[in-house]
């Protein structure tokens, strides 16, 4: 099955970037009853057909990166980002 690389480098800081990684990631938080989580895009895919490959760059199987794909648009004026079509060999 293919895979895509997405690399990205998010050119604002501070809000901006704090929402989109906790859009693609989810975002844990404390409340009086314990540590919550906040689903992000990523908790909503099976995590054996994604991985980081360091912060900025994820290898997802085809069928699932449009959903991951749809995040990066919604940021893209925060993003620079490319997508590259990984062939297993």
């Amino acid at each position: 099955m293919r895979k895509i690389l997405l690399v990205w480098d998010v050119k604002s800081r501070g809000s901006p970037a704090t929402l989109f990684y906790r859009a693609l990631c989810g975002y844990d938080y404390e409340t009086k009853s314990g540590r919550n989580h906040s689903p992000g895009i990523l908790d909503e895919i099976p995590e054996d057909v994604w991985e980081f490959i360091n912060r900025s760059t994820l290898l997802i199987e085809e069928e699932y990166a449009k959903m991951v794909e749809r995040i990066f648009k919604e940021f893209a004026e925060h993003l620079v980002w490319y997508k590259f079509v990984v062939e297993e060999g």
